[in-house]
């Protein structure tokens, strides 16, 4: 530590640290030698219900409130099984990554109840020796088993993406719902990677001549408040921007979840899989949605959303298990809806407002950017989620519409 504290001693002394900073550390003491001392694996959590509340990105802001059932999980001593998301670090979990944020995963090995490793390859390397390829990845040190910090990679100094961020301001009366736009224009405007702080500022002040233009009437009236707003969003930039170390909200990726970066997707993707001796496909890495959290109920223009579903403890029913059920299952008849989907759901279960009663353009397959640039990201995201979108878009849906 010392030796490294020299180092960076000497780094700023002579002005030639990285911007940004790389990360992951690659020479950091393993999360089981430091947060399992406390967060052990061998224990079990509860499923916990989550109430996540987002905007829309229109004229009234609309509120876009969603509940989701967390399966957290774990290992239970009693039975010695391990389910749900925490059965990562109860299970040895080896990866291969293909780049240095560990965002693009080749390989991936999973220790069974029998000693033996199930190996997963990416499509993309199957052309190769995969023996060969593990072996030699493993000689050159590039084989990382996982522990918390694969997924909990930023649970210190975090930069919440724009629309999470816009979302709390509203949601804490920081930003005024009242201003027509505001969620857009604000995550617009803390979107870009400006190059100074200047130019930052500059952009931001540009919001007074938008709603003068705009809207004249409402400016007119509300001055003030659009001028604190502006140096709302100007503190907000100041604290989650840093355009001299090259920082912003996009340099490190947050891999919990799968929501604005690939997180989860990096291997739940349906593109690792197993293949037999003779080179064909025999398995794959689940993408099923259901293991770790319940299908979103998603409300739109309401303040809330009313769950009236009983939390289900036993396994969903066999025609659920696939994340694709969350599409299919409007083919269902009514009388499915009457005598078997009522049972568990509830009548108010369909109140899914962001989905239902949502209609898409005939030419949808060419204009769909346009329309995710007018509703935002948020609202297309409840029904499509990125695991569909990589397929075309393999950047993700945030850097590549």
């Amino acid at each position: 530590a010392k030796i490294q504290g020299t180092r960076q001693l000497i780094q700023v002394l002579t002005g030639s640290y990285e911007r940004p900073i790389p990360a992951p550390v690659k020479n950091l003491r393993p999360a089981r030698e430091i947060c399992e001392e406390c967060h052990t694996p061998a224990a079990f959590r509860d499923n916990v219900i989550k109430v996540i509340r987002h905007y829309a990105s229109d004229e009234a802001n609309s509120p876009m409130p969603t509940t989701i059932v967390l399966k957290l999980g774990g290992w239970d001593r009693v039975t010695g099984r391990s389910k749900g998301i925490h059965w990562h670090v109860a299970n040895k979990v080896e990866y291969i990554a293909a780049d240095e944020q560990r965002q693009v995963i080749l390989w991936v090995g999973v220790r069974t109840e029998l000693g033996e490793t199930k190996e997963f390859f990416a499509r993309d390397v199957l052309a190769m020796a995969q023996t060969r390829f593990v072996e030699e990845a493993r000689a050159r040190g590039e084989v990382r088993e996982m522990d918390c910090i694969d997924c909990h990679n930023r649970a210190a100094h975090y930069i919440p993406v724009p629309t999470e961020l816009v979302d709390s301001l509203i949601e804490k009366g920081v930003l005024d719902r009242s201003i027509p736009y505001i969620r857009k224009k604000a995550v617009e405007l803390l979107t870009p990677a400006y190059p100074s702080k200047e130019a930052a500022f500059e952009a931001i002040e540009g919001l007074k001549a938008f709603y003068q233009q705009e809207y004249p009437k409402f400016f007119a009236k509300n001055q003030g408040l659009i001028a604190s707003t502006v140096e709302i969003l100007k503190r907000v930039y100041e604290e989650t921007a840093f355009p001299d170390m090259n920082v912003n909200w996009s340099t490190y990726p947050n891999n919990v979840g799968h929501t604005y970066f690939r997180g989860c997707f990096r291997c739940h993707d349906g593109n690792h899989v197993e293949v037999n001796e003779r080179g064909e496909v025999v398995g794959e890495i689940s993408v099923k949605c259901n293991l770790c959290h319940t299908v979103p109920i998603v409300g739109y223009k309401t303040e809330d959303v009313v769950v009236d579903v009983p939390i289900i403890t036993g396994p969903p029913p066999r025609n659920h298990e696939d994340y694709r059920w969350t599409i299919e299952h409007r083919s269902v008849t009514v009388d499915q809806i009457e005598g078997e989907c009522l049972t568990c759901h509830g009548r108010k279960f369909c109140d899914n407002s962001a989905c239902h009663n949502v209609s898409h353009p005939p030419d949808m397959l060419t204009s769909h950017a346009e329309e995710y640039r007018k509703k935002g990201g948020q609202f297309c995201y409840f029904c499509h989620q990125d695991v569909l979108c990589a397929r075309c878009h393999p950047g993700g849906i945030v850097k590549k519409p």
